[in-house]
């Protein structure tokens, strides 16, 4: 404590911001539930939690600016992506505790959209409801954005004309821009990528515009610095590092240099968009996100990229470790390549030569039919690692 009032003293502005200590995930975890709050309780207007995927759910908590803020920056982020008065939007997601369902809920009633507040149903159940009230836009996981692209292909093309989407914005877990054409051709859609964390308030911390050239981050609300994750130091634009927010408008839970775990770069220079928000680049992961395969550090995007530039593919995969640093990559194909096996010998071959040459390793590749694979109700598990059992 006393060297963090120490660092208080010598802190002359935001150009000072690098001599304040750094907040990490352990700090709220060691001061759950109520232990971060800088307001008294009674004016705490909502609580949230993240979804604690890898850990006890973090608790973050609004006054009521706080929300009204929260519900700008989404406003905001739905402006950015082209979405306004006159659309429909539908929300996929939990409207419980997530930090996606509510906010998202609030953010497009302020812009003027029409909402159809659903939250978590099944893919075919969500379709219907669009089809039926002739929803425009819609907020999902990416995960889930694939389970819609491969009921939409057994549906046929009859009901996909029957549709009015066309835009969609995704955020909550990693994915990557092959991943994203896939669920845009199927569905028929522009979809955006949409960047956010519990512990900064939820998503609206960056989005992306139709340049889809990185994500612009609301600089009026955050402070963004991306550091080298092994010595700390800041490192230059341009530097793929670990992420570092400090958000500037927060009442309830006002944290310094939080730690994120994300690995992204700056983006330097002007976007075509117009918009003055510097910008970052697509998540590569998270530091606790990326495996140690025999010595080789690899993020599940690294894989994902590869299946998903695959047309016999669905998009849905599983890493699976096992044995001593055994490594076999599963994915689903659609129904049509199942029934031709010199296709299915040739994909295999491609997809283990394409990761040795992207990762070095050699890997099993098993090919299951599509619904194989389990499905989660929240963020997709990418890795199943039995190798402490094994």
């Amino acid at each position: 404590m006393r060297q963090r009032l120490k660092s208080f003293e010598t802190f002359n502005g935001l150009t000072d911001l690098k001599n304040l200590p750094f907040t990490t995930k352990k700090d709220f975890a060691d001061c759950f539930p109520f232990g971060a709050l800088a307001v008294p309780k009674s004016e705490i207007a909502r609580i949230h939690t993240s979804s604690g995927s890898t850990s006890k759910p973090i608790a973050t908590f609004y006054t009521k600016n706080d929300l009204e803020v929260w519900s700008e920056l989404l406003a905001r982020g739905l402006s950015c992506i082209g979405a306004g008065r006159g659309d429909v939007f539908q929300n996929t997601v939990s409207l419980g505790m997530f930090t996606g369902g509510l906010g998202y809920i609030d953010g497009a009633e302020r812009l003027g959209m029409t909402v159809v507040p659903l939250g978590s149903a099944n893919a075919e159940r969500q379709l219907e409801t669009m089809r039926d009230f002739e929803v425009t836009v819609f907020h999902a996981i990416p995960s889930f954005g694939i389970r819609m692209a491969e009921l939409m292909e057994s549906l046929g093309t009859a009901f996909r004309e029957s549709l009015k989407i066309k835009l969609a914005i995704f955020g909550a877990e990693p994915w990557t821009k092959e991943m994203r054409s896939k669920v845009e051709d199927c569905l028929g859609i522009c979809a955006f990528n949409n960047y956010g964390l519990a512990e900064v308030g939820g998503p609206g911390v960056a989005v992306e515009c139709p340049s889809k050239a990185g994500l612009h981050l609301w600089e009026d609300h955050f402070v963004a610095e991306v550091i080298d994750p092994k010595t700390c130091e800041p490192l230059e634009s341009e530097e793929e590092g670990e992420l570092v927010l400090t958000p500037l408008s927060r009442e309830a839970v006002p944290i310094l240099r939080y730690r994120t775990g994300d690995i992204t770069r700056i983006i330097d220079g002007p976007c075509d968009c117009g918009r003055t928000h510097r910008r970052i680049d697509w998540l590569k992961g998270r530091l606790d996100d990326m495996i140690k395969i025999r010595g080789i550090g690899v993020y599940p995007s690294n894989i994902e990229k590869i299946i998903a530039l695959h047309k016999e593919s669905n998009g849905t995969f599983q890493i699976l470790l096992s044995g001593i640093d055994d490594l076999t990559v599963r994915l689903e194909v659609k129904g049509s390549a199942l029934k031709d096996p010199p296709c299915l010998e040739s994909l295999k071959a491609s997809i283990f030569n394409e990761i040795k040459e992207a990762t070095m390793l050699r890997t099993k590749i098993e090919i299951v039919e599509q619904g194989s694979i389990p499905r989660s109700d929240g963020k997709a598990k990418r890795v199943v690692d039995t190798r402490k059992l094994a």
